[in-house]
């Protein structure tokens, strides 16, 4: 795989600068700054390597962010529900008998936890 890439690197080399279908640019790593052969107009990192790096520090910087905004409290999270916050005893349409009714709703309570059992 190795002699491939070095394969490559030296057909670029060979290349005529002038013609646009086979120009190449050297250009600089966003993430590490090392130099590279950019073949395509959107690549800004030299490898797999670095675009998982930073991929990783990117999340981690998000990650940081956030937690600070929901300690300061400028940011409300609904990532972890309340036990007991859907209603499963409890269907649509309310029963025709206000007992049967009544049973449900008094279930529903008790395995949320609002009333004792």
């Amino acid at each position: 795989m190795k002699i491939f890439k070095e394969v490559n690197f030296f057909m670029l080399l060979k290349k005529i600068p002038d013609d646009p279908q086979t120009r190449f640019y050297i250009s600089y790593c966003s993430y590490c700054g090392k130099p590279y052969f950019r073949t395509h107009n959107r690549n800004t990192l030299c490898s797999y390597k670095c675009k998982v790096k930073s991929k990783q520090d990117s999340d981690a910087k998000y990650s940081r962010k956030r937690r600070k905004q929901i300690l300061e409290g400028s940011l409300i999270v609904r990532d972890k529900q309340q036990l007991g916050t859907s209603t499963v005893l409890l269907s649509k349409h309310v029963k025709d008998d206000f007992d049967q009714e009544h049973l449900a709703i008094l279930k529903e309570k008790r395995r949320v936890g609002i009333i004792s059992q």
